[in-house]
């Protein structure tokens, strides 16, 4: 009997390994959360988590060299160099941002006084169709209740046409990162384009 017993734990320690090292979902099925755990399924699109690969790198940073020609680029630039920077609730320092803190706090190294809270950059500057979407532009959405379409949270626009949207933003799942508008939830939670800054 007590062979028995000593071949079954062998057997469940070896499928335990295998699991571990070899099993699909490698990681014990554990999966990462936002920190308040209800808005996970909105930051999964950050253009830095679409590749397959394990070891994807950070999305190309290549605007951050030159000299820049206008006030956008060089917001657009700025915000970028916070990459990975943390998310804060409330937060407008270096130490830790929210979505509308991030953006008081870019525009603001460039003169451009900006409102802390996404209701009121919402109401900012001018609205324009997505598909003129350019950098430096203020991109607002819902929050992460569907139905509620008040604004809720707000990034800064980093492409020009005919290139996808992409934004910069700082979420509460993964801190300051890029994300894609076309294709994502963020599409379903889109509200508006804002033009504050004047044309170049």
């Amino acid at each position: 009997m007590k062979r028995i017993w000593m071949v079954f734990g062998l057997l469940l320690a070896l499928m335990l390994l295998y699991r571990v090292f070899w099993g699909p979902g490698t990681g014990m099925g554990v999966k990462r959360t936002s920190s308040d755990g209800r808005d996970n399924q909105f930051h999964t699109d950050s253009a830095a988590t679409r590749s397959t690969t394990p070891t994807a790198p950070s999305p190309s940073l290549g605007v951050l060299e030159g000299n820049y020609a206008t006030k956008a680029d060089s917001i657009v630039a700025f915000a970028l160099q916070r990459y990975g920077s943390d998310y804060t609730y409330g937060g407008t320092t270096e130490e830790g941002f929210d979505c509308s803190g991030f953006i008081t706090f870019v525009f603001s190294r460039f003169g451009e006084k900006m409102p802390h809270g996404t209701s009121l950059q919402a109401k900012l500057g001018t609205s324009v169709p997505v598909q003129q979407a350019r950098k430096g532009d203020l991109i607002i959405f819902t929050g992460t209740d569907l139905k509620d379409r008040t604004p809720g949270h707000s990034g800064i626009v980093i492409t020009n046409p005919p290139k996808a949207v992409q934004f910069v933003h700082s979420s509460s799942n993964g801190g300051v990162k890029v994300s894609e508008l076309e294709g994502t939830l963020y599409q379903k939670r889109f509200l508006d384009i804002r033009r504050v800054l004047p044309r170049p």
